[in-house]
């Protein structure tokens, strides 16, 4: 009981971003997150060697660097999962199903248990025989009881995964869809940035994902 009573107290939300692997180990939150990146464009110069029938007084022309600007931008999959009203419904589904569960096999160990004590309170005037068959038709309930706690088990960790899937689909979606329209040139996860050179500031777009996927649930 002490595994199944973990899953079903357990954090709905911190599971659902864990069971795709956006969970990283605990550490220290900063407030810019940074990523390993190569030398921005924008920051790089070519130059161009001069022409051989150029004058010896005329100096080579630098090629301009790229004006596109490279916009980089990071969301906290927790933070969107936990604010938005489809995290939260598949919270909410889930925390369901595993007290529905919860309930079911409480009373059946109730009535195991009451069943138990009956037996024991009766061996005393039973036969051997009577005794060896009571013993053998409980063993098999407690089997029975074993099998229901693991199916249940199953089942919760099956609808975790269903749930997992569908909010990190409507959020790598809603993330796309921002970034596209806002000319951001990349977008990761908040816990898997490590580096990022001083020239480029990253953008917490978490808040604005949140409110796009919170209007398309509207």
């Amino acid at each position: 009981m002490t595994r199944f009573a973990t899953i079903l107290i357990g954090s709905a939300l911190t599971s659902l971003i864990a069971g795709y692997g956006f969970a990283a180990d605990p550490q220290t939150e900063t407030s810019q997150p940074v990523v390993s990146s190569p030398s921005s464009p924008a920051t790089a110069a070519v130059t161009a060697p001069a022409a051989a029938a150029a004058p010896a007084t005329e100096a080579a022309a630098p090629v301009a660097a790229s004006d596109k600007e490279l916009k980089i931008g990071y969301i906290s999959l927790n933070k969107v999962a936990s604010a938005t009203a489809e995290g939260k419904a598949a919270s909410a589904k889930l925390t369901e199903k595993s007290v529905q569960l919860r309930k079911k096999l409480d009373a059946k160990q109730k009535q195991l248990e009451k069943e138990k004590i009956s037996i024991e309170a009766r061996l005393p005037t039973m036969t051997p025989k009577e005794r060896a068959a009571k013993g053998t038709e409980f063993q098999k309930k407690m089997e029975a009881f074993q099998k229901l706690v693991r199916a249940s088990e199953l089942e919760v960790v099956e609808l975790q995964d269903k749930l997992t899937g569908e909010v990190y689909i409507s959020i790598k979606n809603a993330a796309v869809e921002y970034a596209k329209a806002n000319g951001y040139t990349v977008l990761v996860e908040e816990k898997s940035v490590l580096f990022v050179v001083d020239s480029l500031t990253p953008k917490d777009l978490t808040d604005e994902v949140i409110e796009l996927l919170n209007k398309k649930k509207k």
